[in-house]
């Protein structure tokens, strides 16, 4: 370790000169499809030097004149030797037809292709990753990136109504995992947070997924977790090329259909191929559904869901060669993700506000919300080989925004006699109520508030970086020294209105109904005749259509709260300007078998934010609101080192060493308050947040088959110092407002260490050396075990510090899929698994919440008409799997359980 550490600082100094060298670039695709072969290995035959081809199949290599053999290896081919003479050609074009005579025998040509492309990307990658293909991805059944993602060693979700949204990677809350496309972080389109929701990008408009599990010093320093790189796809042939997708499918839940449909063009003109143009659009549309019961305390709240949800892509790239060894592009990605949610409430509320002299209450609230998202980026940029050096450069725009036009809400309210909660079976609790009094008669329920508001979030980044890389000479080996710079300017704000109505009292008149303001005159809509499988009966909710018709008609009867929407208003609206600067030296060394990429990278980071602080006066009225400013700064020193020894041409081990960071998420440090009183909950900032800073310790073996697959098998370790939780805690005053009654509060605060472990083993192969029919048979499984442990700064107040696992850390994280081929047709079953994990701390350790562990089954089956149409089928979530939240890690102490069914899709795929 030591004689390899004294190695790289003398690589960073010890240039020769290349003046008699030339660049040859090359490009090496399938001979039959066409296709860019992504990870192949170029060697100079006889030696270590040589390089790997990039996303589009190309590379770029140095040589002295003469001629010289080249030697090709790519998983599922023969290796390849070609001889090349730099003075007559600076340009190597080549298709690789020639499969290893065991695969042509089993499988369908194309089968495999994304398999190979990112098992050879991560067997040749300097440091730790993992990949998946687009071929690959559309081998399971899902639609979006977050869902393709759980696929892949150490992957599990946060979900939203059944669909996949936050990536969790390595066991660290989505917060330590920065997310970029086509190399560049991309901004989140809600408001306090940094992490992006990936259900609203669809898979099908990536060339790749790809999770850097080790960093190197040119990627960004913020990611502890991992770094996700989402790849858009780049013309490749002459030929034009039309591929698409149409699908249709039923949501069992709802008793509805859903569709989708894809369609991308490319094409490379001229005779020279200069040009390079793609299109590639999708759109998406579902209607989904969720039956959910939840308790808080004494409380049961029953949650009848429905929702209709759309996701519409386009990307596009545009590049243009000006020869073999310098061209430019422009690349861009816009993603639009919508979602209409209906929600129907019924809240058992025994004994309000906790006192025995009050009144029972059954709250009836309805909600119609619309909530859109858009992610949108463009790079513009350049890569030039020049005679001694390598230069790259981009500048890039990113937006996002969450724009809510409309959230509406209505509650209506009950007080019967008595009303009882009981809880003994915890999988479903059970309530009752006085026998005169009959919950689903809604007359009994009369008007109490009508809340209306928008809310618009938008996060924009601009960012310019370059990079220069110079080829030396140390003795016989080969290596670069690279260097580079970036700075990103971050603009992030939300904008919030909230209207409160109360009803001045009286009767109203209203289609031809006269008499109290109660449900049962605005009633309709869809009722859920078999809620959570017939075990709660439901009547009608209020429709909301009818509610706004009568406010329209009405106003003058209806008080807004003033005092109510100026607190909210205020203290949830904020902005905030954030510039990164940052700058790296880094080595890429081989040493006849060994690989030493390592270096230093600086990262300055200066957040500057705008906020208003609303007094109260001692009766609890508002007193002022204050327009006030904030910031923070803080800076980064990251070293970072991986080595790759390759014991033969299919065996890696790895190692690596690096230091790494987590920024605090806005809303985290913004001293805004969000406190919903009529909900008794709410959210308050620390200014005071400081980030996280871990060092990662990593150990891997990976060994690659002739029949593309791999087995691999790593240990990780991580010390986090001040890791970021959620504390929750309960008062009635907070900084001098007296909220008349106790609220739940949660408040990001930092922990003293943690430290996090773990094991990841992955397999995946075809068994193509089976014998006769068997040979179609393959496997593609990975499992991942974490172990963590931090320490808490003193949350019982007791003087006293807690030990617990990190939030968001699941123990045990596996896949299983057992795939069969014969003759063009492929059946899949896949099962993924996430055990529990604390999700959110409370006040006490009893009062912490966790999530269930969930074991999703799916399955898919596909038929290749010809090598140009493949219909296909799939079936999710077939066991309904709920979604079950607990406390105090004791699973009879249930107090979320939600269930979606079973969604199907089917469809044709065609390449035109």
């Amino acid at each position: 370790m030591k004689q390899s550490i004294t190695i790289l600082l003398l690589s960073l100094w010890s240039l020769t000169a290349f003046s008699q060298e030339k660049v040859i670039k090359g490009r090496i695709t399938d001979g039959i499809s066409g296709e860019a072969l992504t990870g192949a290995t170029v060697l100079l035959s006889g030696t270590q030097k040589g390089t790997i081809t990039d996303l589009n199949g190309e590379f770029s290599l140095r040589l002295t004149p003469g001629a010289k053999t080249l030697l090709i290896k790519y998983l599922g081919y023969k290796d390849y030797n070609i001889t090349i003479d730099p003075a007559e050609s600076d340009f190597v074009d080549l298709q690789l037809t020639d499969m290893s005579a065991e695969l042509l025998e089993v499988t369908v040509r194309g089968s495999l292709e994304g398999q190979q492309k990112a098992l050879n990307q991560q067997k040749n990658a300097g440091n730790i990753k993992n990949i998946i293909a687009a071929d690959q991805i559309s081998r399971f059944p899902d639609p979006n990136v977050a869902e393709a993602m759980q696929r892949m060693p150490g992957v599990t979700l946060q979900r939203d109504q059944g669909e996949g949204r936050y990536v969790i990677v390595r066991g660290l809350s989505p917060q330590f995992t920065n997310m970029s496309i086509n190399g560049e972080q991309v901004p989140s389109p809600e408001a306090g947070v940094r992490f992006v929701a990936l259900d609203a990008v669809p898979a099908d408009q990536l060339s790749s997924i790809e999770i850097s599990k080790t960093l190197t010093p040119d990627m960004d320093g913020d990611a502890i977790g991992g770094s996700v790189n989402l790849v858009t796809r780049k013309a490749n042939s002459s030929n034009l090329e039309v591929q698409g997708t149409v699908v249709g499918g039923y949501n069992a839940l709802m008793g509805k259909p859903n569709a989708q449909g894809s369609l991308m063009l490319s094409k490379r003109f001229g005779a020279s191929e200069k040009l390079g143009i793609l299109i590639n659009g999708s759109h998406f549309y579902s209607d989904r559904g969720s039956d959910n019961w939840e308790r808080d305390g004494d409380e049961i709240e029953l949650r009848d869901y429905q929702l209709r949800r759309t996701r519409t892509a386009l990307s596009s790239t545009i590049d243009y060669r000006f020869n073999p060894n310098s061209e430019i592009y422009l690349r861009g990605i816009y993603n639009s993700f919508s979602d209409r949610e209906w929600r129907r409430r019924y809240v058992m509320v025994p004994n309000a506000d906790d006192s025995p002299f009050e009144d029972h209450e059954i709250e009836r609230l309805t909600k119609d919300r619309f909530e859109r998202q858009d992610i949108a980026s463009i790079n513009l940029g350049g890569k030039h080989v020049l005679p001694k050096l390598t230069l790259d450069y981009e500048v890039s725009y990113a937006r996002a925004i969450q724009d809510t036009p409309f959230d509406f809400e209505v509650n209506f309210i009950a007080e019967p006699d008595a009303l009882s909660t009981d809880f003994s079976n915890p999988n479903y609790p059970s309530f009752q109520t006085n026998s005169e009094f009959d919950y689903l008669d809604n007359s009994n329920y009369e008007f109490d508030e009508l809340e209306a508001g928008n809310t618009f979030a938008k996060d924009e980044n601009i960012t310019g970086k370059f990079n220069i890389g110079i080829p030396y000479q140390l003795g016989n080996n080969q290596g670069l020294v690279k260097l580079g710079a970036k700075y990103r300017a971050k603009d992030k704000s939300l904008e919030v209105v909230n209207n409160k109505y109360g009803w001045a009292g009286g009767d109203i008149s209203f289609e031809g109904q006269n008499g109290d303001f109660t449900l049962e005159k605005f009633e309709g809509g869809l009722v859920d005749d078999n809620f959570l499988g017939g075990r709660y009966e439901l009547s009608k909710a209020a429709e909301m259509e009818r509610v706004i018709r009568f406010f329209n008609a009405n106003k003058n009867g209806f008080e807004l709260e003033v005092e109510d929407k100026l607190v909210d208003e205020s203290v949830e609206s904020y902005e905030a300007s954030e510039d990164v600067m940052a700058a790296y030296l880094m080595t890429d060394l081989t040493l006849n078998k060994l690989q030493i990429v390592g270096g230093v990278r600086f990262e300055q980071t200066n957040v500057d934010y705008t906020y208003n602080t609303v007094l109260f006066d001692d009766e609890g009225d508002l007193d002022d609101i204050i327009s006030e400013e904030g910031n923070t700064h803080y800076a980064f020193i990251l070293p970072q080192v991986n080595f790759r020894y390759s014991i033969d041409g299919m065996t890696n081990l790895r190692l690596a060493a690096t230091t790494s960071y987590a920024r605090p998420n806005f809303e985290s440090i913004v001293p805004s308050q969000e406190i919903n009183i009529a909900d008794r909950e709410g959210t308050i900032g620390n200014p005071e947040l400081d980030p996280v800073s871990a060092i990662n310790l990593d150990l891997m073996i990976d060994h690659y088959f002739g029949t593309v697959g791999v087995l691999s098998a790593g240990v990780f370790y991580k010390n986090l110092n001040n890791f970021i939780y959620k504390r929750r805690f309960e008062t009635d005053n907070y900084q001098g407002i007296d909220f008349g009654t106790a609220i739940d509060l949660v408040q990001d605060v930092n922990g003293d260490r943690a430290d996090l472990m773990g094991i990841e083993i992955a397999y995946q192969q075809n068994l193509t050396f089976l014998p006769g029919a068997w040979a179609g048979l393959g496997i593609y499984a990975n499992y991942t075990y974490t172990s963590s442990s931090a320490e808490l700064k003193d949350r019982s107040e007791l003087g006293q510090n807690d030990k617990i696992n990190l939030p968001g850390q699941a123990e045990h994280v596996g896949n299983l899929s057992l795939s069969y081929s014969l003759k063009g047709f492929t059946a899949r079953v896949s099962g993924n698994f996430a055990g529990a994990y604390i999700e959110e701390l409370g006040e006490e350790a009893d009062e912490d919440r966790y999530i269930n562990d969930r074991l999703q089954i799916d399955a898919t089956a596909n038929y290749s008409i010809s090598p140009r149409f493949n219909v296909f089928a799939e079936f999710l979530n077939i066991t309904n799997a709920p979604y079950e939240a607990y406390l105090a890690g004791d699973k009879d102490q249930m107090i979320q359980r939600e269930f979606y069914s079973w969604w199907s899709r089917v469809g044709v795929k065609f390449t035109l």
